[in-house]
């Protein structure tokens, strides 16, 4: 994947998050729709990182460096120190994404909530919470 490619590939992915949050979860509200927006958020954060990655290495390295989740976070930290707390982020969203749903609160009402432990801490994610 060329590096333009690879950005306007996270842009796409990131207007189908916009759509998933302000079309289908404010009409659905439900803890699916929100599960689906956090896949979609780490989807867009992988090809935004691989762009990204893809302007600092080349060749094998970069091969090495795009090997796993892990490596590109540790990757990112490492050449783009200012990027730490969207690093942060994206670990959190891959937690929340194979944390087991503990609860479903209120379903196809307006405080729809998916709640998760996530590394020993319960998580209450709420519409609210994902259109931040």
């Amino acid at each position: 994947m060329d590096e333009e490619n690879a950005f306007f590939s996270a842009k796409k992915e990131m207007v189908r998050v916009d759509h998933l949050i302000f079309v289908s979860l404010k009409y659905s509200r439900t803890v699916d729709v929100i599960k689906s927006v956090i896949k979609r958020l780490i989807s867009t954060f992988d090809m935004a990182m691989i762009a990204i990655l893809e302007t600092r290495y080349k060749g094998e390295e970069l091969k090495s460096v795009l090997h796993g989740p892990k490596t590109m976070r540790d990757a990112m930290r490492k050449e783009f120190p200012e990027t730490v707390e969207y690093v942060k982020f994206y670990k959190f969203l891959r937690e929340l994404d194979k944390a087991k749903v503990k609860q479903r609160l209120n379903e196809f009402r307006r405080h729809v909530t998916l709640v998760a432990d996530v590394g020993g801490e319960e998580q209450h994610v709420k519409i609210e919470t994902v259109e931040e």
